[in-house]
């Protein structure tokens, strides 16, 4: 990388450790949540016509609201149902959430009934051919076919290294161009710049001249990556990294 990066203290390992701790609990607690209310709520779901299937916030309210109270239980926190339902009517509108952790456990909430709108896409027999009718569209949609939010983190694959976006959101991944800015969609290879520091091997950090902005890609031939959410986490430093070479380089 450009730049040094700096080394984390103890302190700092030691909340990495900590926030780790608390991701493994909640997420323990979905997938709870979804061998035992899955089955119900897949029921309840209705898809569009036409990618995003599933819109986060065309999801089932009722279902977020029972997902998220019981993360928010993992925390220890107790927040009336009045409560979330005015947080998440406010999410819906696009205004923000004050409390971090409170916008946390909602953010994984939703994941956890993407991932259920996903499986329930893919295991449909009329959509046998949803991943062919992805591989059409190749290189021309940057955000998610089942959720519709946009990717952040890009992903190549075992054996010859073919690129994949991948949603942080419902897991879902579809085919993109091989080169380029996942975020503003330009090709020009020449305005990428690749950062890499030695202390994440199989990680890039991807710049864009062109927009301003930065991704990270996961070398899944060179990583054994079982949750890309906690890694796209783990490797935050590289954001800062990123972030600096950005300011560096577009005054």
């Amino acid at each position: 990388m450009n730049k040094p990066k700096r080394t984390l203290n103890t302190e700092e390992e030691n909340d990495i450790e900590e926030a780790y701790q608390t991701y493994r609990l909640l997420k323990r607690e979905i997938k709870v949540w979804q061998e035992e209310r899955g089955a119900f709520w897949s029921k309840k779901l209705k898809p569009e016509e036409s990618p995003p299937y599933y819109p986060l916030v065309n999801l089932p309210g009722a279902a977020i609201l029972e997902l998220w109270a019981r993360l928010n239980r993992v925390m220890e926190e107790e927040v009336p149902e009045s409560v979330l339902k005015d947080v998440w009517q406010n999410f819906k509108e696009g205004r923000g959430i004050q409390e971090p952790w409170l916008q946390s456990t909602l953010q994984l909430a939703l994941s956890g009934l993407a991932q259920l709108a996903r499986l329930t896409v893919t295991s449909q027999a009329e959509d046998q051919n949803f991943m062919k009718e992805e591989e059409e569209r190749q290189g021309i949609e940057t955000c998610c076919p089942i959720c519709g939010e946009n990717a952040v983190i890009s992903v190549l694959i075992p054996p010859h290294g073919k690129r994949l976006l991948h949603c942080i959101f419902c897991g879902q991944e579809w085919p993109t161009m091989r080169v380029g800015c996942i975020l503003c969609g330009r090709e020009e290879a020449s305005s990428q710049n690749y950062l890499l520091s030695k202390e994440y091997p199989g990680v890039e950090l991807v710049t864009c001249e062109l927009c301003g902005q930065y991704f990270k890609e996961f070398d899944l031939r060179m990583l054994s990556v079982e949750d890309l959410v906690w890694e796209d986490v783990r490797t935050l430093p590289l954001n800062y990294a990123g972030q600096q070479w950005i300011t560096d380089h577009t005054q």
